[in-house]
C-alpha cells in the first residue's frame, strides 16, 4: 500500500479541484497512481454533478463587464442555491471569471460562453467542479452582449443581485446621462426604452385587462347593493335612516356605473393603459432623480442630445421558480420522523 503524502493530495487537488478529502480517497483507491486517482476523481465527480442537475439555483450573482472604450459590454447571471454560498470566494471568482470571458470571448449566448475555455478547461467544467467541491449547484444562467457607436453605462447593486447596462447615442457627455438612466432602470425595472417598442397585441391585452376592470367595479357594487338590501329586509324593524341613506347611496352608485356609455369607458380604458405605460415604459417613468419630471425630460436636462439606445436588466432568480420554504418545526418534525423509521 502506497504512503499518501500531503503533496500528493495538494497535485491531485490543484489538477482537478475537488476537496482534500476526496483526493485523499481517490488517491488510496489508486494505491498512490496520480493519474488513476484523477480518473476515479472524474467519475466520482460527475456523479455528484448529475444528482445536482435538477436542483434549483435561484441565488448567486449578476455583473456587468464594460471595454476600456465604453462601446462593448457584457451582462452575467450565474446562479447557486444559497446566499451563504453565494458570498463565498469561490463563487464570487467564477462569478467574475464569467462575466470577464463573456466579453472578451465574444460569446453572445449561454452555449458559447459555458464553451469558452480558460486555462484549458470551459467554464461550465469549471461551474461543475465547484458543484462537486461544495455540494451546491452552479451555474451560468444567462449572458447577454451590447455594443454601442456611443457610450454604455453600467449598475451593479451592492449585493449583486441586480445588474444593468444602457447604452446611450449621441453627442456631448453621454457617460453621465448611460449612469443616471441605469440607476432609474435598476430601481423601476422597466420593460420598454420608449412606447414604440410595445406591440400591438400587448396595447390589446391591457386594454382587455382595463375592460374586465371596469366590468368588475361594476358587478362589485351591484353585490354590495344586494348584500346591503338582503340584510335590510332580514332586519326590517331596526331598519335607521342611516341604513336607508346607505342603500340610497350604492344604488345611485350602481346606476350610475351600470349607465355609462362606450365611450366614456373606452376613455377610461385608455385612461388605464396610460397608466400602465408610465409603469412600464423608460421613458415615461417619473424620474427617480426629479420626481416632478419623467425620464425623458430628466435625459433633457442632462443632455438633449443624448438617446437611449438599449437597455438590458438581470435580476438574480427572476423566472425562477423556487422551492418552497420549510419553517423550522416542519424541518424537526421530518428528521424526528425519519430517525425514528430507521
Amino acid at each position: 500500500m502506497a504512503t499518501i503524502t500531503a503533496a500528493m493530495v495538494k497535485q491531485l487537488r490543484d489538477r482537478s479541484g475537488a476537496g482534500m478529502s476526496d483526493c485523499k480517497g481517490a488517491l488510496t483507491e489508486a494505491d498512490g497512481d496520480l493519474d488513476k486517482a484523477f480518473e476515479i476523481l472524474q467519475v466520482k465527480l460527475r456523479g455528484k454533478v448529475e444528482n445536482r442537475a435538477g436542483r434549483v439555483a435561484s441565488e448567486g450573482a449578476a455583473l456587468t463587464e464594460i471595454s476600456a472604450d465604453n462601446k462593448t459590454a457584457a451582462i452575467v447571471e450565474v446562479n447557486c442555491q444559497t446566499d451563504f454560498v453565494a458570498n463565498g470566494d469561490g463563487f464570487k471568482q467564477i462569478a467574475r471569471l464569467a462575466t470577464k470571458t463573456a466579453l472578451s470571448s465574444g460569446a453572445a449566448d449561454l452555449a458559447a460562453l459555458e464553451a469558452a475555455a480558460v486555462d484549458g478547461k470551459s467554464l461550465k467544467e469549471l461551474c461543475d467542479e465547484l458543484t462537486a467541491k461544495t455540494g451546491e449547484k452552479h451555474a451560468i444562467r444567462r449572458v447577454e452582449r451590447v455594443t454601442s457607436a456611443g457610450h454604455i453605462g453600467s449598475y451593479v447593486h451592492f449585493n449583486s443581485k441586480i445588474a444593468v447596462l444602457v447604452a446611450v447615442e449621441g453627442d456631448g457627455d453621454l457617460a453621465t446621462v448611460a449612469d443616471e438612466v441605469a440607476i432609474q432602470v435598476a430601481s423601476l425595472k422597466p420593460l420598454y426604452v420608449r412606447r414604440d417598442e410595445v406591440s400591438a397585441d400587448e396595447i390589446a391585452k391591457q386594454k382587455e385587462l382595463a375592460a374586465a376592470q371596469i366590468k368588475a367595479e361594476e358587478d362589485d357594487a351591484a353585490a354590495e347593493l344586494a348584500a346591503w338590501e338582503t340584510r335590510m329586509q332580514e332586519e326590517a324593524d331596526a331598519v335607521t335612516d342611516a341604513v336607508r341613506a346607505k342603500q340610497a347611496e350604492l344604488a345611485k352608485k350602481v346606476k350610475s356605473l351600470s349607465s355609462r356609455p362606450q365611450q366614456a369607458k373606452d376613455k377610461i380604458m385608455e385612461g388605464k393603459v396610460n397608466k400602465w405605460m408610465t409603469d412600464v415604459v423608460l421613458l415615461d417613468q417619473a424620474s427617480v432623480k426629479e420626481s416632478k419630471l419623467s425620464v425623458a425630460a430628466f435625459i433633457a436636462t442632462l443632455n438633449k442630445n443624448a438617446k437611449v439606445t438599449k437597455v438590458v436588466r438581470f435580476e438574480v432568480g427572476e423566472g425562477v421558480e423556487k422551492a418552497p420554504t420549510k419553517d423550522f418545526a416542519t424541518e424537526v418534525a421530518e428528521m424526528e420522523a425519519k430517525a425514528n423509521k430507521g
